[in-house]
């Protein structure tokens, strides 16, 4: 989606700097050990992907990242239920 979106006529860019700096960041913290992926929604947000374990140091590197304007953390939800 985001590729057509580059390539369309006029344009829509919705990542920012900030988004192709996360993309960056996340791949040397996998490189250096720290067990995170990134995929990338409709927008420009980012989500990255980690064991619970790790989900603090995520953060606080995510927020160190200038541009970040916010990081929400979410963990795995329970089971299917009917409502």
């Amino acid at each position: 989606m985001h590729a057509v979106m580059m390539t369309s006529n006029p344009p829509l860019m919705y990542w920012q700097p900030a988004t192709v700096e996360i993309f960056h960041q996340v791949r040397e913290w996998r490189a250096s050990g720290l067990p995170a992926g990134y995929t990338v929604d409709a927008g420009a947000n980012v989500h990255v992907l980690c064991l619970g374990g790790y989900a603090a140091e995520v953060e606080k590197r995510l927020r160190e990242i200038p541009g970040v304007k916010d990081v929400l953390k979410a963990g795995a939800g329970g089971g299917a239920r009917v409502v």
